[in-house]
């Protein structure tokens, strides 16, 4: 650990709960499409709706890496079906969805011990999400981030743990990569020349099919203990 210069972080699961913000964001869509598109209101419930978004999402490889166009299309699927404007409904829609999905709640280890550590390490993130860093509130700690959508290649492909590398100007081996998805977050990253550590918030078993991370820690309170020592 004494040559590491870069800790990156996954966001969903590793900095905050998930499944509550994707939840929220999911209900607020509805409420707006209940004032505001009742049709496809009246065809769906709730369930219903996001039932349909799931099988949307298997029509496609491109949708499991660009979440956002995902959300985009299906939105213009709905409204086609629906009979209405599938470009204002898709744009506002999606608007509506991700504003909400940047309503995280960190976990209360989170602000303090990334306030620390961006005074003694550069600080970066990769996601396969689409939250942003500076919406959520950590553009201020956060030096450079990675998603998929952008870059069109997700985890566990080596290249987008790379290019994280190659915006710091730095060695593979000097870049420690902190995620809670024992393939995504740790195997990818060990694959890729980082360093990895697993974040084990919930104490989960670690696959059998996986060989066992080096170093588990259950918050971010324990990473600095283990950088300090």
């Amino acid at each position: 650990m004494k040559d590491i210069t870069v800790i990156a972080f996954d966001l969903d699961d590793t900095l905050w709960p998930c499944m509550p913000v994707i939840d929220h964001a999911e209900a607020t869509l509805y409420q707006w499409l209940e004032q505001h598109y009742p049709r496809i209101s009246t065809a769906f419930s709730p369930g219903e709706l996001i039932e349909q978004r799931k099988q949307f999402m298997t029509r496609e490889h491109r949708f499991t890496i660009d979440l956002s166009l995902m959300r985009h299309e299906f939105l213009k699927y709905l409204a086609i079906e629906a009979r209405y404007d599938p470009e204002r409904f898709s744009r506002d829609g999606f608007e509506v969805f991700y504003l909400a999905r940047q309503q995280v709640s960190f976990y209360d280890d989170v602000i303090p011990c990334l306030e620390r550590l961006s005074k003694k390490f550069k600080l970066g993130s990769i996601s396969n999400g689409n939250a942003s860093v500076e919406k959520v509130g950590l553009g201020h700690l956060i030096e450079h981030a990675v998603s998929a959508s952008e870059l069109k290649v997700a985890k566990p492909d080596s290249l987008i743990y790379h290019s994280l590398v190659e915006h710091f100007k730095v060695e593979a081996h000097q870049v420690l990569y902190v995620g809670d998805d024992p393939l995504f977050d740790v195997v990818g990253s060990l694959e890729a020349g980082l360093k990895a550590i697993w974040i084990n918030r919930e104490n989960r078993l670690w696959p059998d099919d996986l060989p066992p991370p080096r170093h588990q820690i259950s918050d971010l309170h324990e990473l600095e203990t283990l950088l300090d020592n």
